[in-house]
C-alpha cells in the first residue's frame, strides 16, 4: 500500500504541475486562456477523483479528509454527470458555480493529503 500511495502522489503532483505548464504555454501561443484553464478542473479533478476511488476501496474511508473531499466533490461530479446524461434538476444548477470556487482549493489539500500519507511510514487504516 505505501507503493500505491507513493505512485499516487507523484501521479497527481505530474498532471497538476504538467497541466498548468501545458496551460501557460498554450495560452501565450494561442491566446485561449479561458478554455485551457477551464480543462484544467476536469483533468486534474478527473485524477483526483479516480484516486480518490481507489483510496476508498483501500480503506481510507475513515480518514476525516477522505470524508471532507467526498462531501465536497462528488456532488460537483454527480452533477455534471447527470446533465450528461440529459437529466436536469433545477434545485441543483448551484452546485456547479459552487465547484467553480471549492475545486482549485480542493485540489491543492488533496496533493498536499497525497504527500503526507506518501511519506508516513505507518499508515493507520
Amino acid at each position: 500500500m505505501k507503493t500505491f500511495l507513493k505512485i499516487d502522489y507523484y501521479v497527481q503532483i505530474t498532471v497538476f504541475c504538467g497541466y498548468i505548464i501545458f496551460a501557460l504555454i498554450n495560452s501565450l501561443l494561442h491566446n485561449g486562456f479561458d478554455q485551457v484553464w477551464f480543462k484544467f478542473y476536469f483533468v486534474v479533478g478527473g485524477f483526483q477523483l479516480a484516486s480518490y476511488f481507489v483510496k476508498i476501496i483501500l480503506g481510507f474511508w475513515k480518514d476525516l479528509f477522505i470524508k471532507i473531499y467526498g462531501l465536497m466533490i462528488l456532488p460537483i461530479w454527480l452533477v455534471f454527470l447527470l446533465e450528461k446524461c440529459y437529466v436536469t434538476i433545477d434545485a441543483l444548477f448551484i452546485i456547479p458555480f459552487y465547484g467553480l470556487l471549492t475545486s482549485p482549493v480542493m485540489a491543492f489539500f488533496y496533493l498536499l493529503y497525497c504527500r503526507d500519507n506518501s511519506k508516513h511510514t505507518s499508515l493507520k487504516l
